[in-house]
């Protein structure tokens, strides 16, 4: 009997450290994919208040300078509910990463011949992502999730 339960708290060990693993890769995946709705979500809201407020010139200038020190505007004109940006930060709170040093999501316009695309600093663009070995290498992750500390 006291070898059956040994056997099944190893068992259990080994099942929940499987389980941390997959939680950790897919948080990373779900940011990719939080991230590519906040793109969408403030691309629209950028480009309505610009339809509200003709007299500002669009262009990755001027949005970013609502995105980065205005988006009250966005949200006090109903165009958005909350900010969007910096989200990331904090998702990985189990890892032995201090808070100041985990990655952070930040999104900016980039200048797209007369156009614009909104880019994130981490996730990359919606038609260019950032693969995701790579974010995995800034949440000192390796492919299987398990956590490796920096050298």
């Amino acid at each position: 009997m006291r070898r059956f339960l040994i056997v099944l708290l190893l068992l259990a060990l080994a099942g929940s450290m499987i389980i941390l693993k997959k939680m950790r890769i897919g948080r990373v995946e779900a940011t990719y994919k939080s991230c590519f709705a906040s793109q969408q979500v403030l691309e629209g809201a950028t480009e309505m208040y610009f339809d509200d407020h003709k007299e500002i010139e669009k262009n990755a200038g001027s949005i970013n300078e609502l995105i980065n020190t205005r988006m009250d505007d966005l949200i006090q004109g109903k165009y958005l509910r909350e900010g969007l940006q910096d989200q990331v930060q904090g998702y990985f709170h189990e890892l032995p990463i201090p808070k100041d040093a985990l990655p952070v999501c930040h999104i900016t316009a980039v200048a797209s011949g007369t156009d614009y695309t909104l880019e994130c600093s981490l996730h990359g663009r919606i038609d260019a992502p950032r693969p995701l070995t790579d974010l995995l290498k800034l949440a000192n992750l390796d492919s299987s999730g398990n956590y490796t500390a920096p050298r």
